[in-house]
């Protein structure tokens, strides 16, 4: 029987046609099937005027409050605030993505564009780039029009974060274009007196972040560095502290000594003015600034640092003389008399380098500032050793070597017992590297020995019971970690990919006692004869039941050291609380110790020269590039400061190193004349 059906559309649907002059749409008609039956319709037929239809409901149809909803879902994370971007290699695109359809959107209407201003000016960001005429305008008058906009549009409540990205290495907010530490104080003052974000990060060459941060950087090597920008970013709870002004503009600041012509101001520097209220010579005889209004501003607790790939400065010969060109030091002060610029309210440090030099990073191991918890992370985690174009003239041990003596620096101090300076209130240590598994299971016998209550929870992961007991605080602690630590992560485990080898040259008529209580940095050699007495330990007597008394280091030396033959290295001792005790003896990098010299000192630093035949009594602390004359005799408890000649008997200092002599006290080509 033939069907009474129309035939089938391609698409499975039936087409509806309608004629234009009709008011009416078609009813629907009840369908047969292949058997001529007719099929029963669950709908009425009817007619339904044509002036009472209309379409649903569209997305213009919704209220305001639900276009917002929907708008929101489009709203994702800022490349600025990717854990991956910020910690890998810097770059001026940071803030770059390749998602926009929230900002699509924005371009459909201008109901659309209203209801995604709220989302797209939560994380703002400001990129200056001057153009190529010779006339370059100050930040403030460059920054005015988006401070205008800011007020205009009634967005400063809705900003949370800002990205300030420079592209110019040589920036001025003075209008004579001379560069002044602090001239950047009034440009911050007006930015957080229109916005008041929680987060703001600045993607700048070193040589503008040190400009917008009142810092002193030494740029002379940054050419061999070629590094485009670092990070710096700070962070504080999302909590308004003040009350937004609606001031158009600030005073003038461009210069602090205009307005108080009273106020002398000399050139201490070719490049700066000198204005004491703002300034101070450092003893290096830099103009540094006391203090910078960007830390200050507010009330920061968190700090990322992230300096880039160091990888070119090793393609040089003398790689380890070059002076990286970085706000670090700045901002952790250092032992020379530099202030620190850090807010002393942060308590989170994140510091990212890809294979610093050790000199650079000592800066930071030395001079660590008051912190609850401290990242670092010196390995890079793309395929960078990959790259054979980059890896050219590059000796991969050298920088896997630098790698292990970075955080032998950190973990030397770390080590201390009892803990010095801020390592006495660090909560958390954690690495975005890899341990090595076999420095990995060294480290898992150390602290089984050590005690205080710590387990391995994890591949790289050691963690404290907090319910033990603690020692009382009078009394010294068993435990080689500081007393607040209770977290020490590495980033999982892996096989270094070089030799494990650590260089060193040893003989074997050498004498050395308690060797799993000494620590080798690496490249260090100890000819015959050579005694170091490991076993001397610190025996202080436990202070509470079931702790184990003494310390697991006796002495740590670092890399790059000779000890001649006939030399001796021993802790010092001394009477502690009516009990006779050792403690541990730290040596630096880049020491030599002439034939017959007898090391009974607290510490020596790096790069000393000590002669025949001397002998350097007990707490001894010798600081950094010091030349102790053949035959001398070193009273105890003395202090010897940096770049002294020190002779005679009893020791006195006799003279300063000359700069020529600075460059002979390192070790590394007297390393490398020594045969196995």
């Amino acid at each position: 029987m033939a069907s009474d059906l129309p035939p089938s559309n391609p698409n499975g649907l039936e087409d509806l046609t309608m004629d234009k002059n009709s008011t009416e749409v078609p009813s629907l008609q009840p369908q047969t099937n292949q058997s001529g039956d007719t099929l029963i319709s669950h709908v009425t037929p009817h007619t339904i005027p044509g002036a009472v239809t209309k379409q649903g409901p569209t997305i213009e149809d919704l209220p305001n409050e639900l276009l917002v909803n929907i708008f929101s879902h489009l709203d994702i994370e800022p490349p600025s605030y990717s854990h991956t971007t910020l910690h890998d290699e810097p770059t001026l695109e940071v803030t770059s993505s390749e998602i926009q359809d929230l900002k699509n959107c924005s371009l459909i209407s201008k109901r659309w564009r209203q209801a995604t201003l709220g989302l797209l000016f939560k994380h703002t960001r400001y990129i200056l780039k001057y153009s190529e005429d010779d006339y370059r305008p100050i930040l403030n008058d460059l920054t005015g029009p988006f401070r205008q906009f800011i007020r205009k549009g009634s967005f400063a409540d809705i900003v949370s974060s800002f990205t300030l990205v420079v592209r110019e290495k040589t920036i001025s907010n003075c209008h004579d274009g001379r560069p002044r530490l602090c001239e950047f104080d009034g440009f911050w003052k007006r930015l957080f007196n229109t916005i008041d974000p929680s987060t703001v990060l600045i993607a700048a060459p070193v040589e503008a972040l040190a400009s917008l941060t009142s810092s002193t950087i030494n740029d002379v090597d940054s050419w061999v560095f070629d590094i485009d920008c670092h990070y710096l970013r700070l962070q504080r709870p999302e909590s308004k502290e003040v009350v937004l002004t609606e001031i158009e503009d600030l005073p003038e600041e461009s210069d602090p000594t205009r307005s108080d012509p009273s106020v002398p101001r000399t050139s201490q520097n070719s490049d700066y003015y000198f204005d004491d209220r703002l300034h101070y010579i450092c003893p290096a005889g830099r103009v540094s600034a006391k203090s910078s209004e960007f830390f200050q501003i507010r009330s920061w607790t968190s700090l990322l640092l992230n300096e880039g790939s160091n990888l070119k400065a090793f393609k040089t010969d003398l790689w380890w003389e070059l002076e990286t060109p970085s706000i670090l030091r700045s901002l952790v002060g250092t032992q020379s008399g530099t202030l620190p610029l850090i807010n002393p309210g942060i308590r989170s440090m994140r510091y990212i380098a890809i294979f610093p030099i050790t000199a650079q990073f000592e800066c930071l191991a030395q001079g660590l500032p008051r912190l609850d918890h401290l990242y670092c992370q010196l390995v890079p985690r793309n395929d960078a050793l990959e790259d054979e174009e980059l890896m050219k003239k590059i000796d991969v041990e050298d920088l896997w070597m630098e790698r292990n003596n970075c955080y032998a620096q950190l973990m030397r101090e770390m080590f201390n017992n009892p803990p010095e300076g801020n390592y006495r209130y660090l909560k958390t240590f954690e690495s975005g590297d890899a341990a090595d598994t076999d420095a990995w299971h060294m480290a898992v016998e150390f602290v089984k020995r050590a005690g205080g209550g710590w387990k391995i929870t994890g591949d790289g992961v050691f963690e404290r019971d907090t319910g033990i007991e603690e020692s009382s605080s009078d009394a010294p602690n068993a435990s080689p970690f500081p007393d607040q630590l209770y977290r020490w992560a590495w980033n999982g485990l892996t096989n270094v990919p070089v030799s494990p080898d650590t260089g060193n040259k040893v003989s074997r008529r050498s004498q050395i006692i308690g060797t799993t209580n000494i620590i080798l940095g690496g490249k260090t050699v100890i000819q015959a004869e050579v005694i170091i007495r490991g076993d001397l330990l610190r025996t202080l007597p436990p202070s509470t039941q079931g702790e184990k008394a003494g310390n697991a280091v006796a002495v740590a030396i670092g890399r790059y050291c000779f000890f001649s033959r006939g030399c001796e290295l021993r802790p010092p001792g001394k009477i502690y609380r009516g009990t006779f005790s050792y403690f541990p003896l730290k040596i630096g990098d880049h020491v030599f110790v002439g034939p017959g010299s007898i090391i009974e000192a607290a510490m020596l630093g790096n790069h000393v020269n000590i002669g025949a035949n001397v002998v350097v009594g007990k707490f001894v602390i010798v600081k950094d590039f010091v030349k102790i004359l053949e035959g001398t005799v070193v009273p105890p408890n003395m202090v010897i400061p940096s770049f002294s000649v020190v002779g005679g008997c009893p020791g006195r200092v006799v003279g300063e190193v000359a700069e020529g002599e600075i460059e002979g006290m390192d070790l590394r080509e007297i390393y490398r004349a020594v045969r196995n």
